[in-house]
């Protein structure tokens, strides 16, 4: 039997070999689109069975094209993870609550899959993605339920997709980061809007596709809250919508604005919430 140490080739973003996946019983579906992947940080892998006994495993399957809006970590219950640091491309469908956990001396007994892995930044995603479970900044409950009255949430979420992994990031700045209450409809929250466009593979395309997305949402809240016959807003007055890069957002601007997460769009049992700046 093999015995876990601090040499073991397990590391987070790893993906199981098949009959693991059998082996350990975390999946029941018997296609090939299943996917399980090692979450547990590299430090905590390394932990002596003693100290920490399992390593925590997500299941998750194969899909053949990334939807923008679960891209990037926007999402924070689920995530479309492409892996393209390997011999094999693929792009995972991965839900926060399809955890599990396995017992580390018997994952000693397999070796990860050789030609999926995810690169880099990828594994950021990966990362980020994990602990936006646990890291959400609320939004007041009355802009909340304004974003849903007006449409506009809905109508974000399908500029998002349509924008594809263009957008790595949408933030909001609700009242210039003030705490007003607003109970009238005709007393709007202000809204500045930045739509963070990603320079990983194709800057100019990308960027492209973020200012189509921005003069959409203008177009949205134009229609959904401000009145044709007089031009006055009501309930959320957008006041600026802005594009910016990846690699030029300031890191003022990282600790004063509030990434919007689109996991509305999925699952709405909940009110949606922002993730927290990533850290």
């Amino acid at each position: 039997m093999a015995v876990w140490g601090r040499d073991i080739p397990w590391r987070q973003g790893h993906v199981l070999p098949d009959d693991a996946v059998k082996a350990f019983g975390l999946s029941t579906d018997t296609t090939t689109s299943v996917l399980a992947i090692v979450v547990s940080h590299d430090c905590d892998l390394a932990q002596d069975p003693s100290v920490e006994p399992r390593a925590e495993i997500i299941v998750g399957h194969r899909i053949a094209t990334a939807d923008g809006n679960f891209t990037y970590a926007k999402n924070a219950r689920r995530l479309h993870l492409t892996f393209s640091g390997g011999g094999e491309h693929l792009t995972a469908d991965l839900v926060a609550s399809c955890k599990s956990t396995v017992v580390k001396d018997q994952l000693a007994e397999y070796e990860p899959v050789e030609n999926v892995k995810l690169t880099l930044i990828e594994g950021n995603i990966l990362q980020r993605w994990l602990a936006a479970r646990y890291r959400r900044a609320a939004f007041p409950d009355e802009f909340d339920r304004r974003l849903e009255r007006t449409g506009i949430r809905d109508r974000l979420g399908k500029i998002l997709k349509s924008a594809g992994t263009s957008i790595a990031a949408i933030y909001f700045d609700v009242d210039q980061g003030q705490d007003i209450p607003r109970a009238e409809d005709d007393d709007p929250y202000t809204l500045a809007i930045y739509l963070l466009f990603s320079t990983e593979t194709d800057p100019e395309s990308a960027e492209q596709a973020a200012e189509a997305a921005k003069q959409k949402i203008k177009n949205a809240f134009r229609e959904k809250c401000s009145s044709k016959e007089t031009g006055t807003w009501h309930d959320i007055q957008l006041i600026a919508c802005e594009v910016i890069s990846d690699q030029a957002m300031t890191v003022q601007q990282a600790e004063t604005l509030k990434r919007w997460s689109a996991d509305h769009i999925s699952l709405r049992t909940e009110t949606p919430q922002a993730m927290l700046r990533d850290e």
